[in-house]
């Protein structure tokens, strides 16, 4: 039911003809039968198209490319969901009117399959849309990586007491987009702003500090393997702890009860927070790793001894999990995000180059305890948000952070998914 709210809601945004809104409905239904693309990265083969999205006025033609990943094809088949719309020859889709298509390729010899979404309108576009340009990122299964869900899956409507929409989100529409994430469901007014902009309904949109922006592009640490994502978000403060000796350590076989009682639960991010808080209230950065502070009824805690085996250690978060400094071990090179969180030293200089401190989440070296800011920190939100959609398969490289390929039709040029919504919001943020 969800995925015919979604697929009605954005046909009713591009406001197409009735026949063609027909049309596409029965193609959406039909789509959603169809089996998805095989595979995510290292989990077998499947084929990546660039651009995934892409607008094309009436006679023009815009080319989709073909790879395929963890497998090898010679030739591929193409198909267009309605030739009316557009058509497509080894790649090329031409435009032939007004409505939308989904431009289907398959592997012959790996059997991998994919789409891309091709939009086809009157004339040359000289501005940007939310109807044509973003909302099919939202609404679509399978476009951020292969096997995602649509982020309408759980973000449909500002409405989570009756309709359970996570978060009162909807992301599906302008309107609903633009109210945020958990707004006052009978004003919605006073909801998180999503493009970084300072209050909902203000257009001083910060895209590179945006809510949006670090969901839809930060993985939640500690990855490979990775945090299993609980659509509860119980698990999103870390397992629950116990204090042996006087010192933190987490319950084992390790469990998850604080999220709806952190302040009586002791758990993992609690322990942090409050190491942070102890360290911004002694208001020296040079304090050093065996300065005591309190938590969870433990007075001489220390960074040393209970803060840092939960990331020098493995199986910390849960179990099988990564030891942090197999990754980030010192502020050089070869580690990644020149980051170093197997020292006291490494947590205050922060990652790449001190110019991202992990303590707040400003790009300017940390100069003094003032400048802390826990709400911000990376430290906390690499911990507990999850990207999104879930499940995002995780490469060191980081080359899918910011999302596949799309066609920007204003400067006809390739982005991806993630500097296209930027474009966006620098053009005014258009319905």
């Amino acid at each position: 039911m969800r995925k015919l709210i979604r697929i009605t809601t954005y046909l009713k945004e591009v406001q197409m003809p009735k026949n063609k809104i027909v049309s596409c409905l029965l193609l959406g239904l039909m789509y959603m039968a169809c089996e998805g693309p095989a595979g995510t990265d290292g989990a077998g083969t499947y084929l990546t198209v660039s651009p995934a999205l892409a607008s094309v006025a009436a006679g023009s033609t815009v080319l989709i490319a073909v790879s395929t990943q963890n497998g090898e094809d010679n030739d591929y088949t193409w198909e267009s969901s309605d030739t009316d719309i557009a058509t497509v020859s080894n790649g090329t889709v031409t435009g032939i009117s007004e409505g939308t298509a989904f431009i289907s390729v398959k592997g012959q010899s790996s059997g991998a399959n994919t789409n891309a979404i091709v939009t086809v309108t009157n004339s040359t576009r000289s501005d940007y849309s939310f109807a044509l340009d973003i909302a099919p990122m939202m609404t679509s299964d399978n476009f951020w990586f292969p096997g995602a869900d649509a982020c309408t899956w759980c973000h449909y409507a500002n409405n989570e007491e009756e309709l359970h929409s996570k978060h009162v989100m909807d992301l599906g529409t302008y309107e609903g987009i633009m109210r945020g994430a958990d707004p006052d469901p009978d004003t919605y007014e006073d909801g998180h702003p999503l493009f970084g902009e300072t209050e909902t309904g203000d257009t001083d949109y910060d895209w590179s500090n945006a809510m949006l922006k670090s969901r839809l592009r930060n993985n939640r640490m500690p990855q490979a393997p990775a945090w299993e994502f609980w659509r509860d978000e119980s698990n999103r403060l870390g397992p629950d702890l116990e204090f042996v000796d006087g010192h933190a350590q987490p319950i084992r076989p390790i469990q998850y009860t604080s999220w709806d009682d952190p302040d009586n639960v002791p758990n993992a991010l609690g322990l942090v927070e409050a190491w942070v808080a102890d360290l911004k209230d002694g208001g020296d950065l040079n304090v050093g790793g065996d300065d005591p502070f309190s938590y969870g009824g433990e007075d001489n805690l220390t960074f040393n001894n209970d803060v840092l085996p939960f990331f020098t250690d493995g199986s910390m978060w849960f179990d099988g999990s990564t030891s942090c400094v197999e990754c980030h071990w010192g502020n050089i090179e070869e580690s990644y995000h020149l980051m170093d969180l197997s020292s006291y030293d490494g947590f205050i200089y922060g990652a790449d180059g001190g110019e991202h401190p992990v303590l707040n989440g400003t790009k300017t070296a940390l100069g003094s305890t003032d400048e802390i800011d826990w709400g911000s920190s990376r430290i906390k939100k690499r911990l507990r948000d999850n990207r999104m959609p879930p499940d995002a398969p995780f490469l060191l490289s980081e080359e899918n952070r910011d999302g596949p390929d799309v066609w920007d039709p204003v400067n006809g040029e390739i982005v991806t998914a993630v500097d296209l919504i930027g474009l966006w919001l620098e053009a005014g943020a258009s319905e």
